[in-house]
Formats: C-alpha cells, structure tokens, sequence
C-alpha cells in the first residue's frame, strides 16, 4: 500500500509593506503640503494685489501731501475732507449719486420681477426665443449704443435730467436681471401659487403675498446689482449730464485734475478722499445684505 503524503497548502508569500508603495505614499504626504504653500502662497498674493489699492486709498484720503505710492501720511489731516465739500461741492455730486442709484434700484426691481415671472409661468409662442433674445441684448457693449442712446436722450429731451439717467441704469441692467429673476421664479413651487388661489387670492395678490417673499434672496441680488450698476456708472453719465447741479461722483472726479500749460495735476489727496467717500456707501450696502447675496448668488442657477 503506498502512502501519499499531504500537501500543506500555505501563503506563498508574506504581506509586507512593499517598497514601491512606501514611495508612493511620501511622494503624496509632499505633494500635498507642496498644495498647500502654492495654495496659500497664491492666495496671499492675490490677497496683497487686490487689497493694496484700498490701502493707499485710506492712507492718502488722510494725507496733506499724498504721492501716487502707498506711504504711511507724513502730515495726517482732514483738510481734504473739507476741500472737496467747500470748494468742489462735492456734497451735490454724492447726493446726485445716491438718488439716481436709489430710485434705480427700486425702479429696476420692480420691473425685473413682473417681467421675470411672466416668463417663467406665463406659456406663450416663440418664448423661448424671446427668453434668448433678452439675454442676447446683455451682450452688446455700451460703447457701441452711446451714440444712438445720446441723439434719443436729446430727442425726448431726457438730456441733464434725474429721469434720463434713472431710465437708461434701469435699461442697461434689465436684460440680464430679467433672465436671473426668471431662474429664481422657476425654482418656486408652483403648487404655493394653486394654493392661494384656491384660497381665493387672484393672480396679482398671490404673486406679491405668496411668491416675491420666497424669491426674496433673488430680489435681494437684483437690488444689489442694479444699485452698483448706477453707482459706478460713467459713461452715461459724461455723454447725458453737463450741468455742475446734476453731476454724479464720477463727474466729480475730473475737477480734481488742474491743467495749467498743456501740464495736468493730480491732486491725489482729494482724489482719495472722494474715493472713500464713494466706496463707504457700497460696503455699507455689502455688509448689511451679504445674507441675502451669497443665499441668492447661490441660487441662480436653479431653474435656467
């Protein structure tokens, strides 16, 4: 009788940690912290490009004899402060500015949400074309509407006027707002809508009792941009308005600059000072409805 002996069946090989994974490893542990220091290293250099301008603003608005470098000020005052509003006016142009931003604002919201919800619940021929359409006009550059924006403004005699530059910051930033305010009413359920109006409520009232409080992140951004829009324009500004009782910030700027022989001056002091002046208004806006603009900003994708 032949005796067959069994074979063991045993791992071929013992698990190690093999060389090659090691390698692996710490070339990933120095990749990252290399991502790191880029990463870091771009954003304060990003951080220090953007922010230098601001701080040679602030420091030359308070400097009797600012250059145009950034310095710490050799001769702190607030006499420029006092210049620009006794001997430019500038407390006519800073009002001038914040009406016309203001009754834009508001002029501007308004229309942006009626047209935007009728194309987002109205059905209709060609809509989509129409919706297309709108955000095409986006697209035009300014310049190239000036000159026919000009002959119509002195037609209708809108020229040096309060209503012509509210219409026409209303006009510039309609397309755009349009299309977004529709994004956020198509991501409104429409069931709130049947809703109210199996309550009762007609088409109108539930629109501005039901839907406009749900959409207001989106009214929030639509009041935000049309108020920098108007704020910081210029072009319209210098091509419509010649008259020392309409002009805005930005015409307020140019008295700043003294051409005496075919040399120009710079007063870069009362430049500054203008210029925190014309910035404090918008970070105020800023900071007190950043709520409502990254929840709205974050929204506008939704529905388009």
């Amino acid at each position: 009788m032949v005796k067959t002996e069994s074979v063991s069946t045993r791992p071929a090989t013992a698990t190690r940690p093999m060389p090659a994974a090691a390698a692996i490893a710490a070339r990933r542990r120095r990749g990252s912290w290399l991502e790191w220091l880029l990463m870091h290293a771009a954003f304060v250099v990003i951080a220090v490009f953007f922010l230098t301008p601001f701080l040679w603003l602030f420091s030359a608005a308070f400097d009797g004899k600012a250059e145009a470098y950034l310095r710490w000020p050799r001769q702190p005052t607030l006499q420029n402060f006092v210049t620009i509003f006794q001997k430019l006016n500038f407390s006519v142009a800073l009002g001038n500015s914040v009406f016309i931003a203001t009754s834009t604002m508001l002029l501007t919201v308004l229309t942006v949400s009626l047209a935007g919800y009728s194309m987002s619940r109205l059905q209709f021929r060609f809509k989509n074309w129409l919706t297309y359409g709108v955000l095409l006009l986006q697209t035009m550059p300014l310049s190239a509407t000036m000159v026919p924006i000009y002959g119509l403004a002195r037609q209708l005699g809108l020229r040096n006027s309060y209503l012509g530059l509210i219409l026409i910051h209303s006009a510039i930033e309609l397309p755009f707002l349009i299309w977004l305010m529709k994004g956020f009413f198509d991501s409104v359920p429409r069931q709130l809508e049947e809703a109210a109006w199996l309550d009762g409520r007609s088409k109108l009232r539930a629109l501005f009792e039901i839907v406009l409080p749900v959409a207001r992140p989106g009214i929030g951004v639509a009041a935000g941009l049309s108020f920098l829009s108007a704020w910081a324009e210029v072009l319209m500004v210098i091509i419509l308005v010649d008259q020392q009782s309409k002009k805005t910030v930005p015409l307020a700027f140019y008295e700043t600059f003294q051409t005496r022989g075919g040399y120009t001056e710079v007063r870069y002091d009362l430049v500054a000072a203008m210029g925190v002046l014309y910035v404090l208004p918008v970070m105020i806006l800023f900071f007190a409805t950043r709520r409502f603009m990254v929840r709205g900003l974050m929204g506008t994708t939704r529905g388009l």
